[in-house]
């Protein structure tokens, strides 16, 4: 795969051609067969993917089953916190039709973000505005379902997965619901310099 095919992806179309050719020469290229792990919910991951082709169902254990958090599309991006944490994963991601998935590993963005890789950079602060997306979408979620009149069953059980949302957000950042509604992204002379992603307080 060339860079030139990333473009169409709605996540990557505002990296330069340099930036996207160096993404195609670094990761890995996976086709996943339909019902086909990504990743597994509470194993420590390695790396993130990006979705090129296909859908994919982000699910987590929730009781006696599987609740699926979000299906994603082509663009999506999806592990991401791998890169710059090692912690469990926080959900598993499974492949609802035949997919393909570029795959980059931790190993090789962190020697990319060593040597100050602009697209390394680039690709950091994107992981910190799809990981606000993520809790802010959680947030919403439940704030929807306190404000619908629905009957006791339907509301347990959209409850049960909102709940579900929030707990994978909250993990994969490692705060609190408070924290959540407060951060918001520091990037240093417009750039994150460092494999931590810099998070400050801002005053309500």
């Amino acid at each position: 795969m060339n860079g030139g095919a990333l473009r169409a992806l709605p996540s990557l179309g505002g990296y330069p051609d340099a930036e996207l050719d160096l993404l195609a020469s670094v990761a890995q290229e996976v086709s996943i067969p339909a019902g086909g792990l990504l990743c597994r919910e509470g194993t420590t991951g390695q790396s993130c993917f990006v979705i090129v082709r296909g859908e994919i169902d982000v699910f987590k254990a929730l009781g006696a089953g599987d609740r699926v958090l979000a299906t994603l599309g082509p663009g999506a991006m999806v592990g991401q916190m791998a890169l710059v944490d090692r912690a469990p994963r926080s959900a598993s991601v499974r492949a609802r039709t035949p997919t393909v998935a570029l795959e980059l590993s931790r190993e090789v963005f962190e020697r990319l973000l060593g040597a100050q890789s602009p697209f390394a950079l680039r690709f950091q602060h994107q992981i910190a505005v799809a990981g606000i997306r993520q809790l802010r979408t959680a947030l919403d979620r439940l704030g929807l379902l306190s404000s619908r009149r629905a009957s006791p069953a339907e509301s347990a059980d959209e409850g049960a997965l909102a709940l579900a949302c929030v707990q994978a957000a909250t993990e994969d950042w490692d705060i609190s619901l408070e924290d959540m509604e407060n951060a918001v992204i520091v990037i240093p002379d417009g750039q994150m310099t460092g494999a931590e992603l810099a998070m400050r307080r801002r005053g309500r």
